[in-house]
């Protein structure tokens, strides 16, 4: 039992280590704007980790550590020094993310993952936004600024739902597969 515990441990941090690493596919396409497999990585982490500990810690970690990568080497000119990779709406958005993955995905079906994909995008997109309203000095501090963040944001919500469905399909439909052909993968 501890040894398939360690391997289904194993198999879930690998994934979501390789998905990691797609972040850096798109690094310098505009297009591909939040076109990302973070909010998959966290609704996954929320879906297959028994333990809530490793639920929020293995996605957050890797976030932090792609961050640190992208906004030190690749997006140097909007960090002119060291950036420590933390974005608290982020991570709080994606911690969000996690346990909506927890809650929706206990049985994972294509309509739990559809269903939990919409709600994590627009969580993501409602959160995320509020927080570059809130604590930035692009808009004005009022129910008009607050209307235009969003209004902006719009741009990134179609790239954010696609790559949150690709993933989805690409993450899960591997593991289930997986869970089929290794028995010990399965709970």
């Amino acid at each position: 039992m501890k040894n398939s515990i360690n391997l289904r441990f194993g198999v879930i941090a690998g994934m979501i280590a390789v998905a990691t690493v797609s972040r850096f596919l798109f690094v310098n396409t505009p297009s591909m704007a939040n076109f990302s497999p973070v909010g998959t990585i966290a609704l996954f982490g929320g879906a297959y980790y028994t333990s809530k500990r490793w639920a929020y810690a293995i996605p957050m970690l890797a976030l932090w550590l792609s961050n640190l990568v992208l906004n030190n080497v690749f997006y140097k000119q909007w960090y002119p020094s060291f950036s420590w990779g933390v974005e608290p709406s982020v991570f709080v958005s994606i911690a969000l993310m996690v346990t909506i993955g927890h809650v929706m995905l206990k049985k994972v079906s294509l309509i739990n993952l559809l269903a939990s994909n919409l709600v994590a995008t627009l969580a993501f997109f409602l959160l995320s936004n509020f927080f570059v309203w809130y604590g930035g000095t692009m808009y004005s501090q009022d129910w008009q600024g607050l209307t235009l963040c969003y209004v902006n944001g719009l741009a990134f919500l179609d790239n954010t739902l696609v790559s949150n469905l690709f993933f989805s399909t690409v993450m899960f439909g591997s593991f289930e597969w997986m869970k089929r052909s290794v028995k010990s993968l399965a709970l």
